[in-house]
């Protein structure tokens, strides 16, 4: 099981990585998703934990999917992924992607069959 030091180290480097690749300072950032920057800063550096809430806020100002902020990669010190690696985490994407839709296919073949097994249609 992953630890929540983990998880917060993740999406601390996925706030600043998507920050970068969308040219924003910090305080840019804080402006768009209408929150302060040292707020901003606290989670870049994994200081705090972030609520969903501002996650979600975060990731309407960056134009980033929510769950892109919880896939590990490897960053150089610049920030910005090699081709390879933009690539190992399309895969990953791609990965969580079917996993996703699997489980939601499962549910709804759940669902047909006790809505099957009530009506008896």
């Amino acid at each position: 099981m992953i630890e929540k030091e983990s998880v917060r180290k993740v999406v601390a480097q996925n706030v600043r990585k998507y920050r970068k690749q969308n040219n924003l300072t910090q305080e840019k950032l804080a402006e768009l998703a209408e929150i302060s920057n040292t707020y901003i800063a606290n989670i870049e550096c994994g200081k705090t934990w972030i609520s969903d809430r501002t996650l979600e806020k975060i990731s309407r100002a960056l134009h980033t999917d929510i769950y892109l902020f919880f896939i590990e990669s490897k960053t150089e010190e610049t920030g910005f992924l090699s081709d390879s690696e933009i690539q190992e985490d399309f895969k990953r994407i791609d990965e969580v992607k079917m996993k996703i839709c699997s489980y939601i296919q499962e549910f709804f073949d759940e669902e047909k069959k006790r809505i099957v097994f009530r009506t008896g249609k």
